[in-house]
């Protein structure tokens, strides 16, 4: 080893450690009253930047075969932090959340937080939690 070399490795060696490492987290989505309709149920777990523009893909997600009742999903080794999860039957399986007239969902939905839409989506504010190092467990009621 040159003595240049061997000066950056002692240089290192001898450098504080100041990275805080933090564990993964689990984070597991209870959906009640998922119809007996079938389809799919589609769920996505967003940051702020991905909750907020619409058709962004999510930092996790999953599209599984719907089933009446209570379905729950798991998603692991997410970095913590402030989440959203918003999540629907697609009822056909076209992959997109039907609407009414252009208005309404016409197909069941759900938030986190339960957050309610008021004139348009649900707001980040109302649908975020924090997601912390361990296991998280949240449930969604679908309207």
């Amino acid at each position: 080893m040159s003595s240049k070399a061997l000066a950056v490795a002692l240089l290192l060696a001898a450098a504080p450690v100041s990275a805080t490492v933090l564990m993964p987290a689990t984070l597991i989505v209870k959906v009640e009253n998922v119809s007996a309709k079938g389809g799919n149920l589609r769920l996505g777990v967003y940051n702020r930047a991905q909750f907020e523009v619409r058709g962004t893909k999510p930092a996790a997600g999953a599209v599984v075969p719907a089933k009446a009742g209570e379905m729950v999903l798991t998603f692991s080794d997410l970095a913590p932090g402030e989440y959203g999860v918003k999540t629907f039957q697609d009822e056909n399986a076209n992959g997109t959340l039907d609407m009414f007239l252009g208005l309404a969902p016409s197909e069941p939905f759900g938030v986190s937080n339960d957050a309610r839409p008021r004139g348009g989506p649900a707001s980040w504010d109302d649908a975020k939690f924090t997601l912390k190092p361990g296991v998280t467990t949240i449930v969604i009621h679908l309207h």
